[in-house]
């Protein structure tokens, strides 16, 4: 396991061990996850779904985003991940529209999604 997965590990079991399933057997983010993050990531983007709509249909969303951009992406995304305002009112319920520095967000993190295939060899 190289230094990537054993952080992304860490992270996760900070978190909460249960997503540790989400992982292939070489500790990297599963691909079939990495797609459904995609997924919502592109609904977010396009209006199909609201944030709110996510923590209700898959809430591991808001843990698994963060540890993907936390273990496989620059500094400056997980910047604009602390300033993203609507990951903050998802988790405490509240209804709220994108804001540009949410969409710039959004839009780094589904580049890097489509990227990761790639950028990894999952096993999958």
């Amino acid at each position: 396991m190289g230094p990537v997965n054993e952080f992304l590990v860490a992270y996760l079991l900070t978190v909460d061990e249960k997503l540790l399933d989400y992982l292939d057997p070489n500790g990297d983010m599963a691909l079939g996850v990495v797609r459904r993050l995609r997924q919502y990531t592109t609904a977010l983007l396009d209006g199909s779904v609201s944030p709110t709509e996510i923590v209700k249909d898959w809430p591991d969303w808001y843990l698994l985003a963060p540890a993907f951009v936390a273990a496989y992406l620059p500094e400056d995304i997980e910047v604009m991940e602390q300033k993203a305002a609507f990951l903050k009112a998802a988790e405490s319920g509240r209804a709220v529209a994108l804001t540009g520095v949410d969409r710039t967000y959004l839009t780094a993190l589904r580049l890097h999604l489509d990227m990761y295939p790639e950028m990894f060899v999952t096993g999958e």
